[in-house]
């Protein structure tokens, strides 16, 4: 059996999981669909809620919300199948042999990743950073993702054996918003789990205004130091394999700490102002996330609030 595991806030999921049920009920496989609500507004969970009628559907709502390593473990925890299936809330399949592919190639790896695509260009100026950003570093073919197979596991839409996943699981420690999935990758990649890239997006629906997917995106960055805390001993390695703190430690090194904390304290506001243009940078976003880097940095990576 395949257990689809969707963590839920603040979506509603129903064409997500009718087009799964639709598909799951041509196959020769067994298939349960378990959603979890960490807490949405109630309209959310008022929508969501219906889907409890489904066949081969688990419907459950939090009190409150546990966050999205807990909600992801929790949802392996009542998992019946032999593989675990994540999909993230605000997401959709528009492949009709999504399903399919995945099981067919089941066996092959213990984690197999389908990747993310974006749609069109939206109209919506607020919009445009998070889908500039989507299309130009998250959308890439399985080809391009094997090269570097565990920098670019994400948790939206993966697969992985029920066994391998709750020997690992996602790092209850790691609290708020943001790379999760890194740290997950990081574990896969040190206990030496082959991971299988394939071409079997899921296309990212949910595309935060502007100024919220900045304030997600600094909420990450507090949570990438805390990865190098979480994972003291791998520390060297961990900066070696993550592209910005990479960067950012090759900048330490030749003298840049200071002009970047300048122009965090000093061109943030001009910096933003950009980014929520109609032409928002990426480059410049770049230089941001290593401006805030600069900021929260502490010899030795000590622990940040």
């Amino acid at each position: 059996m395949i257990s689809i595991c969707i963590p839920v806030y603040n979506f509603d999921v129903t064409e997500l999981v009718d087009e799964l049920l639709r598909q799951a009920n041509h196959l020769n496989y067994p298939v349960e669909v378990l959603i979890f609500d960490d807490h949405s507004q109630q309209y959310f969970r008022q929508q969501n809620s219906l889907l409890a009628s489904r066949s081969k559907t688990s419907y459950l709502e939090f009190d409150f919300n546990i966050g999205r390593s807990k909600i992801r473990n929790r949802l392996a925890d009542f998992a019946h199948g032999d593989w675990l299936l994540f999909l993230d809330c605000d997401v959709m399949v528009d492949s009709p042999d999504y399903l399919k592919t995945y099981i067919d190639n089941l066996g092959r790896a213990k984690v197999l990743c389908g990747g993310r695509e974006y749609g069109p260009k939206p109209f919506r100026p607020e919009l445009l950073l998070r889908w500039k950003y989507g299309v130009s570093r998250e959308c890439k073919s399985a080809f391009v993702r094997q090269t570097d197979p565990y920098s670019s596991f994400i948790s939206g839409n993966f697969v992985i054996s029920a066994d391998i996943f709750n020997a690992i699981r996602f790092n209850e420690a790691l609290s708020g918003y943001g790379h999760e999935d890194t740290l997950l990758g990081i574990e896969l990649k040190r206990h030496n789990i082959e991971i299988l890239h394939l071409d079997n997006a899921a296309r990212h629906l949910g595309l935060d205004p502007c100024g919220e997917f900045i304030s997600k995106t600094e909420q990450g960055i507090v949570n990438l130091v805390r990865i190098l805390n979480i994972s003291a001993g791998n520390r060297r390695e961990i900066e070696k394999s993550i592209k910005l703190l990479r960067i950012f430690r090759f900048l330490r090194h030749i003298g840049m700490l200071y002009p970047l904390r300048w122009v965090f304290k000093v061109l943030t506001p001009y910096i933003r102002r950009q980014l929520c243009s109609s032409n928002p940078s990426i480059q410049l976003f770049d230089l941001y996330k290593l401006s805030l880097l600069s900021k929260i940095y502490r010899p030795h990576w000590r622990q940040v609030s």
